[in-house]
């Protein structure tokens, strides 16, 4: 009966809370599997498909890994990008050089054969690439291919969990969503309770985490009363499933988000042309003190906990006051730039339209970039610049500044993200002003970080130039750049603390204590391995293993870090 599943399964969760209390590496999965096999009943997995290697950045799912029991939630989160300069004339002024060319192409054909045509994303690019004068940085591709109003990525829909391209913590277990509302509610209570709270996340994806997080607090009256919900959201289609799943009936339209439909998202981060720290500083004052600008796009109530919601396209919209921000699989996302040391010095990784399609175009101009590589069936091809870039003699040496002599001595490739690195400066100043907290949880590493910039397209691995606008790019968050951003302004009123391991963040915010009590209500014992199963994953070290279909861990490659307004004590879970 019940009883015995009940104590079945709190038997696996005992021994696999010895496995966590030995540290044991690995010991996690093997531990569950072992007491499961002295079980007389089968139990129910949960199939997924992996990337295998260890560098593998996204968990990808062939089915959903969601339980439901007691107040367990289903649907997913990720993350959402905005671009960081409003580039709509130039928009305008591509696609209708487009049209003008494709108006002339179907003149033409009945009388002489033309080359292939180009659609799309890339027949934009193609354009973006001829007005830039042959190349665009790479930072420039990935904005495009993720958030083109048209053809990026995260505008067509639903992307994430099984029928989409990859998996996230939320979706895995809702454990995590409630472990990120414990960590809220503590933050609220060391602001002081104040009366009224901004809970601010970017990139939502289906709203899963929220979700979790609004029902997982609805007890602490105090916490939600004071509570309201900002999504900085570009994608409309992602907007109405936020909706539904924060079941949210009664969603107005303000006068900001009339005719939502394809459009130029408005910036969340400056101008991607990193400044240097100087300029940064006597920008913050200004910056911060026009907070709030513009409005909300679309506004509505929670039928959670009846939490006010609004849609933001950035972070100047939201009102004043005091602020947590969660940003959860967002910084991963966001546009890199690629340097490569070379004799001439640290020259920048460009992308061009393959030199030859363009020679063969009537009346185009000539590629002045090196001439790529070619690749058979791909438009695409990368380039490195003929010398130094201006965004290489900014970026190379403010990231390197610091970094131990041997390590800079061995680098060949340089990643960075001067979007993330910006957002991160105005993040600080939201909370230096307004008082608060920001949680970002993600892939990365300590850095300097070299080439990680992945594709992901139907759960499989592709080519970054491959398909653009088809498939998910992401790379590594590099966490010892954004803490650089921190330690650059010693007198900030914000310090940073982490980045601190993803399975150090969930366990020391009570993941076991929960397990147990998801246990204790569980149904069946299929429906207690999927939750024990779900909670292993999230705090696992494991590689994975691609022919037992065995996912990897997410314990130790994901990782947290936290700024917190000067004079609070240390953040929850860290």
């Amino acid at each position: 009966g019940a009883s015995v599943v009940r104590a079945r399964a709190m038997r696996r969760v005992r021994a696999w809370r010895c496995a966590v209390a030995c540290g044991a590496r690995g010991a996690l999965a093997a531990c569950s599997r072992a007491v499961a096999a002295t079980s007389t009943s089968a139990s129910a997995s949960t199939s997924t498909s992996i990337a295998s290697s260890s560098g593998a950045t996204r968990a990808m799912s062939t089915s959903s890994s969601s339980t439901t029991t007691d107040d367990i939630g289903t649907d997913v989160k990720a993350r959402e990008m905005e671009i960081a300069i409003d580039r709509a004339g130039l928009r305008r002024a591509l696609e209708r050089r487009r049209r003008e060319r494709e108006t002339t192409t179907t003149t033409t054909e009945a009388t002489e054969a033309t080359p292939r045509a180009r659609s799309g994303l890339t027949a934009y690019l193609e354009d973006a690439i001829r007005f830039a004068g042959g190349s665009i940085p790479v930072s420039e591709y990935v904005r495009e291919a993720l958030t083109h109003p048209e053809h990026g990525y995260y505008m067509r829909g639903d992307v994430f969990g099984a029928k989409g391209d990859f998996v996230t913590s939320p979706e895995i277990s809702q454990v995590f969503g409630e472990l990120v509302g414990v960590w809220a509610a503590l933050q609220y209570e060391a602001l002081g309770s104040p009366e009224t709270l901004r809970v601010v996340e970017f990139g939502p994806g289906r709203g899963t985490l929220m979700a979790d997080l609004l029902r997982g607090t609805s007890k602490f009256k105090k916490f939600s009363d004071a509570m309201s919900v900002h999504f900085i959201e570009v994608s409309p289609a992602l907007r109405k499933i936020q909706a539904e799943t924060l079941r949210c009936e009664d969603v107005e339209m303000t006068s900001a988000g009339a005719g939502d439909g394809l459009r130029v998202p408005k910036n969340v981060t400056r101008d991607e042309n990193m400044k240097n720290s100087a300029s940064v500083n006597q920008s913050s004052t200004s910056a911060s003190a026009k907070l709030p600008v513009g409005e909300a796009r679309a506004r509505g109530t929670s039928g959670i906990n009846g939490a006010p919601v609004s849609w933001h396209d950035g972070l100047e919209s939201v009102p004043s006051g005091p602020t947590l921000v969660i940003a959860h699989e967002f910084f991963d996302a966001l546009p890199v730039r690629q340097f490569q040391r070379t004799e001439r010095g640290w020259c920048e990784k460009l992308v061009t339209i393959d030199s030859d399609l363009l020679e063969t175009d009537a009346g185009a101009e000539k590629t002045t970039s090196p001439k790529p590589e070619k690749v058979p069936g791909r438009e695409l091809e990368m380039v490195l610049s003929p010398g130094p870039t201006p965004a290489s003699h900014m970026l190379v040496s403010r990231r390197l500044k610091g970094v131990p002599q041997h390590i800079v001595d061995g680098l060949r490739l340089l990643e960075l993200s001067p979007p993330s690195l910006s957002l991160w400066d105005r993040l600080a100043e939201r909370i230096e002003q307004h008082s608060g907290a920001v949680l970002a949880i993600d892939y990365g590493e300590e850095g300097p970080l070299g080439d990680t910039l992945e594709a992901i397209k139907d759960h499989k691995f592709v080519h970054v130039l491959d398909s653009p606008g088809e498939a998910d790019l992401s790379a590594y968050v590099d966490f010892g750049a954004l803490r650089q951003i921190i330690d650059e302004k010693p007198n900030s009123g914000v310090t940073c603390h982490g980045p601190i391991t993803q399975q150090q963040f969930l366990l020391s915010l009570g993941l076991i204590p929960r397990l147990e009590k998801l246990v204790e209500n569980a149904t069946s014992e299929a429906q207690a391995d999927e939750l024990i199963k779900g909670c292993e994953r999230l705090v696992s070290d494991s590689k994975g293993d691609a022919e037992a279909n065995e996912p990897p861990g997410m314990g130790v490659r994901y990782k947290a870090m936290c700024l917190v307004s000067r004079g609070l004590p240390k953040p929850a879970g860290f």
